[in-house]
């Protein structure tokens, strides 16, 4: 039988989150805005630093760090009743324990406890990821035609919400 546990990552932390960040941009390039070469030359504690000022939850599958999924609020007075899920990522071994699910649904409570909508964004062509996010409540809003590039390969995204409670 396999365990998952999902918990929010503390500073101390910083190495089980590094390790799956740079992961998920090894593996999955053209789904992440930044890229391997630039957060692997940051160093260990930046990765720590950065679990202080972040909502950032770990997926666990038997012990080890095997899914990730952050949520920044924003900031702006008029828009604070928004917050953006961004580093969805599950590692390939890990992929149909129910992991992502679980990512999700702690994502979303934590977020239904800070405001009123999320957004996020996806490679319009994932239609694995596309699905997930549809299966999970989402709708896409628009699509940002060459949202990233990546030398001379442009990416669009799928720009997506989920409501989480009705408007006033």
């Amino acid at each position: 039988m396999t365990d998952v546990t999902i918990r929010r990552l503390a500073p101390e932390d910083g190495a089980d989150f590094r390790s799956i960040r740079l992961e998920a941009l090894r593996t999955a390039p053209a789904a992440f805005g930044s890229d391997h070469a630039t957060e692997a030359a940051r160093p260990p504690e930046s990765f720590s630093a950065r679990l202080a000022d972040s909502v950032v939850f770990g997926g666990y599958v038997d012990g080890a760090i095997a899914g990730m999924v952050g949520l920044a609020r924003h900031a702006p007075l008029k828009e604070r009743h928004k917050a953006f899920i961004w580093g969805m990522y599950v590692s390939p071994a890990a992929r149909g324990t129910g992991l992502a699910d679980r990512l999700m649904e702690t994502v979303l409570a934590a977020a239904r406890e800070m405001v009123e909508q999320v957004i996020l964004t996806s490679v319009a062509g994932n239609a694995a990821a596309m699905r997930f996010y549809l299966r999970h409540g989402f709708t896409q809003y628009g699509l940002e035609p060459r949202a990233m590039k990546d030398g001379d390969v442009y990416v669009d995204e799928a720009l997506m919400v989920r409501f989480l409670r009705d408007g006033a």
